[in-house]
């Protein structure tokens, strides 16, 4: 490390990040726009203060562009699942029966963009949350910027141990740690992921009405965050694969008992700035002109991603029989002229059993039974598509700019020295700033999964060479990688593009970074007490 980590490489590290925050948060770029420019910069950096040699910086590339298709075949899908509901007209049935089951707005943005998002979370992950849920809140009335950012905030907590724990299989990987030793750092994950799960819950709400809508909403956050956190904490100790799946069921259905109590069956008195300025609610249950389809039926793209992601994820053999279908890439070792190194690596994936798979399985679906229903004018699929593409279009440039740059960092030692550089700095108050490293891996990468797989190792040496509890400082990790999601460029491009407010990225991390480094302030300062 000594050969390549010093105060020079370090702002040559940060300086793509720095130019992308800049560029969306300050001149209001948008993603696509912004995302060449930090991945041009970081590729200058790594051939040149680097010293990476062409190939190397190219290999990178590649890898980086290898993972933008596995997420733009989510994006991509997302779009087209939205936009057959979209065209079908199926969020106003939708929209009405959500009215129906409590009319007040505070329950019904609790109910899709914090415990709904939540359980997306738990069983499909990788952005589809955001993905799903903007577009719904659009449904209902949301403005599409807070339409993105509810979510953003509200799924956050279950980016741990939700998506079956790949993302808690990543660490306990890289990390080596014996059985023992994983117990008792997913205690701690799932601790600090419970903080994280309340300020969800809170921070929806005082996006809705600021302290009135915490009181308001006190009344649900309460008990939802009770579950998700109780029971991620309590299943943490007994399988990792399931927790946040079950976590976050349970609360999806809590949602529902809570929703019909007297206080959330009458209308919010609070005038929120987050809906339109046309009341839609209360003109909707106004009209007697009622649709003629069903809640039940508008819902059934999204009933069609529920039913593919438990068959196929969830029953074994045929989990093993899609999931034989394997294709990927080989990568030879690598090594910089500073003496970085890169190991021989391999990917793949199993194509059918992919989160984007389950969305264009739910999207062929949806759109069949609405066109069985007649739901659709001639000319629809042309439109579907059509738009499908027209949203497409920037989401390939943005994501493929961002995450090539992210593998370009890590890849030629810049995304190391950036670790190192904030644990010198950082000396014995390190374990405040150890969830922060873990939002920066996941603004990198998009991926909390990818973050601690960048710096899960680095955050356990580091705390055994400074004498810290090893396992709380990877709690830490993990849990800022969870709000870290907050602000990944990959989820909130999800979010932008189906909302349809596409280019307004830095608006939403205007609202969303400042809240995911408060509450890495959070874990970090409990950080600090525990180890």
């Amino acid at each position: 490390m000594e050969d390549y980590v010093s105060g020079l490489n370090w702002l040559v590290a940060f300086l793509p990040i720095a130019v992308l925050l800049l560029l969306m948060i300050v001149f209001r770029w948008g993603a696509a726009e912004a995302g060449p420019i930090g991945w041009a910069i970081a590729t200058v950096a790594a051939l040149t203060i680097y010293r990476a040699p062409l190939n190397l910086v190219a290999l990178e590339s590649v890898k980086g562009l290898w993972s933008a298709f596995l997420i733009l075949y989510i994006v991509i899908s997302a779009i087209l699942i939205y936009e057959v509901t979209q065209e079908a007209d199926a969020f106003e049935p939708f929209r009405r029966g959500i009215e129906r089951f409590s009319p007040n707005r505070l329950i019904q943005i609790l109910a899709f963009g914090w415990v709904f998002a939540s359980f997306l979370q738990g069983i499909t992950g990788f952005g589809v949350p955001i993905a799903v849920a903007a577009p719904l809140l659009v449904g209902i009335g949301v403005r599409p910027l807070y339409a993105v950012i509810i979510p953003l905030v509200g799924h956050a907590w279950n980016n741990t141990f939700g998506t079956l724990a790949v993302a808690w299989l990543t660490l306990k990987e890289v990390t080596n740690l014996s059985e023992p030793d994983a117990a008792a750092t997913a205690l701690y994950a799932a601790g600090f992921v419970w903080l994280i799960s309340i300020a969800g819950g809170l921070l929806v709400c005082w996006l809705y009405g600021r302290l009135a809508g915490v009181r308001e909403g006190l009344l649900a956050v309460v008990p939802i965050s009770l579950v998700q956190g109780g029971l991620t904490i309590g299943l943490s100790q007994w399988n990792d694969t399931i927790n946040g799946f079950i976590a976050s069921i349970v609360a999806f259905g809590l949602i529902f008992v809570i929703g019909n109590l007297p206080k959330y069956q009458r209308p919010s008195r609070i005038h929120s700035r987050i809906f339109t300025d046309v009341p839609r609610g209360e003109a909707a249950l106004d009209n007697t002109d009622q649709p003629e389809m069903g809640v039940h039926q508008a819902f059934t793209p999204y009933y069609s991603l529920l039913g593919l992601t438990f068959g196929i994820l969830l029953i074994d053999p045929i989990n093993n029989a899609l999931g034989f279908f394997e294709f990927g890439l080989s990568y030879p070792e690598t090594e910089t002229g500073l003496g970085f190194a890169n190991s021989s690596t391999e990917t793949s994936v199993a194509i059918f059993t992919h989160a984007g798979s389950f969305l264009l399985g739910a999207a062929i679906i949806g759109y069949f039974v609405f066109a069985s229903m007649g739901a659709f004018r001639p000319g629809g699929v042309q439109r579907i598509f059509g738009r499908t593409l027209e949203k497409s279009v920037p989401s390939i440039i943005a994501v493929s700019a961002l995450v090539t740059m992210s593998f370009v960092l890590r890849g030629t030692g810049q995304a190391e020295v950036l670790a190192y550089g904030v644990a010198d700095f950082a000396g014995a108050a390190y374990p405040v700033l150890s969830p922060y490293i873990g939002v920066l891996g996941a603004f990198m990468t998009s991926s909390n999964l990818a973050s601690n797989a960048l710096f899960g190792s680095f955050q356990q040496v580091t705390a055994q060479v400074a004498g810290l509890n090893e396992f709380a400082i990877l709690g830490a990790q993990t849990a800022g990688g969870a709000a870290g999601n907050m602000i990944a460029p990959g989820n909130v491009l999800l979010g932008t593009t189906t909302a349809g407010i596409l280019g307004r990225e830095g608006d939403v991390l205007k609202v969303t970074l400042p809240l995911a480094l408060l509450i890495a302030a959070v874990i970090g300062i409990v950080a600090l007490i525990v180890a």
